[in-house]
């Protein structure tokens, strides 16, 4: 009884550490998610807003590779690709098909995952532009956060088992010390209440005897109905003290 209290304890106290990890984890998940997605697209906006600041000749170096580009598309159809070196921005191919993605899709933000890139498309009177950032970093980032929030998650649970355990033992005292005090009871009140049963007994089959007199018959019968009386005021007395019991235990639930 006592090790499945502490069993039952357990797996509720395990399952509450559970559904708050997930909470926990799965919140800065999707805040860092979203903060890194909000912070590509604040720079994809900001680039959109200046583009002509990325047709002029690197001034960083040419061993500086930024993590967007963009695409200018006149109104004649042709195309002018400037910004970072992540991508071979001369290969025609390339660029057309991160064009034809673009406007096939209805949306102005959004992710080509071939390519890993998130887009921007800006329409405006002097042409359109479409501007890509590259969101490698960002899924490495989601990623090293997925395996940091596993490794971290499951040391927590082993602590919280570990303690959770050992709280079971303490939380289960009380009903273990009144378990055991419930069984010496039985074995006390058992053993008071075997004594005079046996006299009486033992008296009932006196009194049936032929061998005896009347007299020592009724003496007989007396000591039965004296037995009787002891054995009814313990009785009473076990009663008496099952019903503190159950009332000291209505009391503590009542408390909790």
């Amino acid at each position: 009884m006592i090790k499945k209290l502490r069993i039952k304890f357990v797996i509720i106290n395990m399952s509450i550490v559970t559904l708050m990890l997930c909470v926990i984890f799965g919140l800065v998940f999707h805040f860092t998610k979203a903060n890194l997605e909000q912070e590509s697209i604040n720079m994809m906006q900001n680039i959109a807003g200046r583009p002509f600041q990325l047709v002029i000749p690197n001034e960083l170096g040419e061993d500086v590779r930024l993590p967007y580009f963009m695409i200018q598309i006149g109104f004649r159809g042709e195309m002018i690709a400037s910004g970072g070196g992540y991508y071979d921005l001369s290969d025609d191919e390339f660029l057309d098909d991160l064009v034809d993605v673009i406007y096939t899709s209805p949306k102005n933000f959004g992710v080509i995952k071939e390519y890993n890139l998130r887009y921007y498309r800006v329409d405006t009177p002097r042409g359109h532009y479409l501007v890509f950032a590259d969101i490698t970093s960002e899924l490495a980032t989601l990623d090293n956060l997925i395996k940091t929030s596993f490794i971290i998650g499951g040391l927590s649970f082993l602590i919280f088992l570990a303690i959770s355990i050992q709280l079971s033992k303490w939380a289960v005292q009380p009903v273990d010390l009144a378990w055991k005090e419930q069984k010496q009871f039985v074995a006390d009140a058992s053993h008071e209440l075997k004594t005079p049963l046996t006299v009486i007994m033992t008296n009932a089959e006196l009194a049936q005897s032929q061998e005896y007199d009347e007299e020592k018959k009724r003496r007989f019968l007396a000591s039965i109905l004296t037995m009787s009386r002891q054995m009814q005021g313990l009785i009473e007395k076990m009663l008496e003290l099952a019903k503190v019991d159950s009332s000291d235990s209505k009391i503590n639930l009542d408390i909790v």
